[in-house]
């Protein structure tokens, strides 16, 4: 009988120094973090950001989210798409093409861009024709997808 109790006994210890033991690690290194507005971030100036970007870029046509920050993404009248980002820089243009396919070019056969999304696969442009048809294209302009409205 008392080698029975020695046992529990050391049982309770051994569960109680491991409480300690777990609640001492556990602690240790808790922090609680806490999302801040671009206003409360210490990096923060509060000036306004400005940029010029030429007229001959055309229309805005989508805005995405870029790796420094806003991306905007222009069409001009021949459809040349022109990706800037908010201090006016040029960060990138893709071409569009008739007959002959260009290295990395859109056909002008898909009509205008109506938008851009940003997925971990890179960016996709959404393109729709006169016809209604929307088509779904990646950046090096393979298309991915296409809708038909009735």
């Amino acid at each position: 009988m008392r080698k029975r109790w020695l046992h529990f006994l050391w049982l309770v210890v051994f569960a109680l120094v491991m409480a300690i033991v777990g609640y001492a690690l556990g602690s240790w290194k808790g922090s609680i973090v806490h999302a801040a507005g671009p206003q409360d971030s210490p990096d923060y100036s509060g000036r306004l950001v400005q940029g010029t970007v030429p007229k001959s870029y055309g229309r805005i046509a989508a805005v995405i989210p870029d790796q420094i920050g806003t991306g905007l993404v222009f069409e001009d009248a021949e459809g040349v798409l022109r990706f800037v980002s908010m201090t006016g820089m040029k960060e990138g243009e893709l071409a569009r093409y008739d007959g002959t396919p260009t290295r990395g070019g859109i056909p002008k056969s898909y009509g205008h861009l109506v938008g851009a999304v940003v997925n971990p696969k890179g960016t996709g442009l959404v393109f729709e024709d006169s016809a209604g048809v929307i088509r779904f294209v990646t950046m090096t302009g393979k298309m991915e997808g296409e809708l038909t409205r009735n």
